[in-house]
């Protein structure tokens, strides 16, 4: 790998990481288009130094809303509000994709790459996504119940599989149980971080960062970092007064070009 392909590498991580199109596809079919080699890199090194770059974005962009969201669990535990609390909630949504990854990551890997079930778990998402917009009404983040906050969490883990987004299918499931689309973009990443950090302390615990291609692993988490910062912050912002629809629409079109390109 050269030091441009691992821009671009950070680049696809980051901006996919956070919209809602599927990193997983993405990082399947760029290193085919491109014909990128990974032989000078240790792939599990990598991939944990670009999580960590998005785990930096999400930290920066989210670091005002945590600290509200802080400030405000403390005084709802003094005043003995704790189904209010939305740090139980992201808690008890993260235990599903936590269980999950530890049980079953392994076998996704394996048996779950296919570019047929890529193409499928695209359009599907893609669908979920567009009937999501048809049904959202306006339920506040306050209002979602720790029921709630498991079914996203059940999304979450879902998202295993490649194809499917964390981000699109907890976004998806937040709307459909009636969250309004700003609200539900916010707890889909604030519940990510927990995630996205157990992955990175998981995954990087057998990491070693020394010889020659420690400078491509510092490129792309600077990659990852910087792309991945300037999308979660256009997300944010374009999903307050958009809709989902253009993301649908890009994926039923990255399912049809995986397709072409499996034939």
């Amino acid at each position: 790998m050269t030091t441009v392909q691992s821009v671009i590498m950070g680049a696809v991580q980051g901006v996919t990481e956070f919209l809602p199109i599927s990193s997983s596809a993405h990082l399947v079919v760029i290193p085919w288009i491109f014909h990128m080699d990974e032989g000078n890199i240790h792939k599990l090194t990598y991939d944990v130094v670009l999580h960590f770059g998005t785990l930096l974005s999400l930290l920066v962009v989210y670091a005002g809303r945590f600290a509200a969201i802080c400030r405000d669990d403390l005084r709802r535990v003094r005043e003995g509000a704790l189904g209010r609390c939305v740090l139980l909630k992201i808690a008890v949504g993260t235990i599903p994709a936590g269980v999950a990854g530890l049980l079953l990551k392994d076998i996704i890997e394996a048996r779950l790459r296919a570019p047929y079930i890529v193409v499928f778990t695209l359009i599907a998402v893609s669908l979920l996504m567009l009937l999501a917009e048809r049904m959202c009404t306006n339920r506040k983040e306050e209002d979602v119940t720790f029921r709630f906050a498991l079914a996203i969490g059940i999304a979450q883990a879902i998202a295993l599989v490649p194809g499917i987004s964390r981000s699109g299918i907890t976004i998806t499931a937040a709307m459909l149980l009636g969250m309004k689309r700003s609200d539900a973009v916010d707890f889909s990443f604030l519940l990510s971080i927990p995630i996205v950090l157990g992955v990175s302390l998981y995954e990087g615990r057998h990491v070693s960062f020394g010889g020659s291609e420690s400078f491509l692993y510092l490129v792309g988490v600077l990659s990852a970092f910087v792309f991945g910062t300037v999308s979660l912050k256009f997300l944010v912002g374009y999903l307050r007064k958009h809709s989902l629809d253009v993301f649908a629409y890009y994926r039923i079109g990255l399912a049809a070009l995986i397709a072409f390109l499996s034939l």
